[in-house]
């Protein structure tokens, strides 16, 4: 199996798996801001844009669609009766971490491309 199926199917299932975490039920009704939460945001997502990134080579259409898909979580997050909350800081926490994903695989495509 060639490396860039291999990344595609992580990238579908990494997807996926951000999803099941973001909508599993909490323990607690309205979490602190914390920056272990934002970095938390950032990781998963920066994860998201780098594995995307590598596969699609359209840094800008993917981070729209990593921001909408952050956005949708957090909209299911709000509507949903799991204990969770709409949170713009979140939001902007994934934006960042889909722009920096995005960032690294650019930058490390380019070189590969290169030679």
């Amino acid at each position: 199996m060639r490396l860039e199926v291999l990344v595609k199917w992580a990238a579908i299932g990494w997807t996926i798996i951000v999803f099941i975490g973001c909508a599993w039920p909490s323990d607690y009704p309205s979490p602190e801001m914390t920056v272990d939460d934002k970095f938390l945001h950032i990781s998963i997502f920066g994860l998201w844009g780098f594995l995307w990134g590598t596969v699609y080579r359209f840094p800008l259409r993917l981070f729209v669609i990593g921001v909408v898909y952050g956005f949708l979580i957090e909209i299911y997050q709000l509507v949903m009766p799991i204990n969770r909350n709409f949170e713009w800081l979140d939001l902007a926490a994934d934006a960042v971490g889909v722009a920096g994903g995005l960032l690294v695989s650019t930058i490390l495509m380019r070189r590969i491309m290169k030679g």
